[in-house]
């Protein structure tokens, strides 16, 4: 799409009524329901975590939301990538959804919206099949649904709605992973941090946003970059995660191995509309003072180059590739013995 450097958000504002469904007007739906949550909702999403889940989360407010808005508009600048304008609605309502589960608490945060169906729907016009799926494309982001982590396949490819023909599953991939590149140095709480008023059970969260500097999102070269900052006492402090205790490097390899499994996962719904093959990472570890002052040059570099790697695994099982054969005639899986099995019960010589 070419956006002419501005971001969906205000791409959506340009949008004439005739470009909705009904010529309704979405663009001020949208921009209502945004604010709605922006005073009642998004304030209160990282305080809810605290009491909750007992996690100083980093920022998942209104300066999270529009990070995301932006990390979409940059995926959504691949030439071969035309979003309609209710298409756009949608994703940028899904987005501003997608973390207020989290006033709740962390586990199943993405599926508490949907719970809040009643409370939100004065504001999301009068179409029951459109506000969910809105609320199915903002769960699909993270967690299961039925059981299974494949969120993003349990939408439908193509579904037409009011007339319009929509893509749930590339606008829940969208969403997904422009949510992944969304946890860089904006989302830490500097000032808290200054001050040691940060928990030490969530000081790793903070450290890993505030090392990320820069998300680099290239679509043409269909390439990630990522730009990270560490200094010297943050490379020799561990800090506790999950009952034990890592280092900053360690959280930030785990990270970046994540980000390419999500990188890999939503490549799947997102092509042929945006292609991106390699997130490249890239750290400068520098003394215990500013980099640009002297003395302050870099001791350490680190980079890596994250893509798809050496010749694929075949499944062990169809079933794997295939579900609906695990469960094949009179419930056995499909194999040679199966159908030996089904021969000889249908009598046929």
């Amino acid at each position: 799409m070419d956006l002419k450097g501005k971001t969906l958000e205000e791409w959506l504002r340009k949008r004439q009524k005739q470009d909705f469904p009904g010529g309704k007007p979405y663009v001020l739906r949208y921009d209502t329901f945004k604010d709605y949550l922006s005073r009642e909702v998004h304030p209160l999403v990282s305080t809810g975590a605290a009491l909750n889940s007992l996690i100083f989360l980093n920022d998942h407010g209104p300066g999270h939301i529009e990070t995301v808005i932006a990390r979409a508009s940059e995926l959504v600048a691949a030439k071969e990538c035309n979003l309609s304008g209710y298409e756009v609605y949608l994703l940028l309502t899904a987005i501003q959804i997608h973390d207020a589960g989290n006033i709740l608490g962390r586990n199943d945060h993405e599926k508490q919206p949907k719970k809040w169906h009643g409370q939100f729907a004065a504001h999301l016009g009068e179409d029951s099949i459109e506000q969910r799926l809105i609320f199915q494309i903002a769960e699909a982001h993270g967690g299961k649904h039925n059981g299974d982590k494949d969120t993003i396949a349990q939408l439908p490819t193509s579904i037409p709605i009011l007339g319009k023909q929509l893509r749930p599953r590339l606008i829940a991939a969208i969403l997904r992973f422009a949510d992944e590149l969304a946890d860089d140095r904006t989302r830490a709480a500097r000032f808290a941090m200054d001050q040691s008023a940060i928990p030490n059970s969530s000081k790793l969260y903070h450290k890993y946003s505030q090392a990320l500097h820069s998300v680099l999102v290239d679509v043409r070269g269909a390439t990630v970059d990522l730009h990270y900052e560490i200094f010297y006492p943050d490379a020799l402090d561990k800090l506790p995660k999950n009952g034990h205790s890592v280092y900053l490097l360690d959280e930030i390899i785990e990270r970046t191995l994540k980000m390419h499994r999500e990188r890999v996962y939503c490549a799947r719904f997102m092509r042929p509309y945006i292609n991106l093959e390699t997130v490249n990472v890239n750290m400068s570890v520098y003394r215990d003072v500013p980099p640009e002052t002297a003395g302050g040059g870099d001791i350490v570099k680190i980079t890596y180059r994250l893509e798809d790697h050496g010749y694929p695994e075949t499944p062990r099982h169809i079933w794997e590739v295939c579900p609906d054969k695990k469960n094949w005639h009179g419930g056995a899986p499909l194999s040679g013995e199966a159908l030996v099995a089904l021969l000889e019960q249908s009598g046929q010589p």
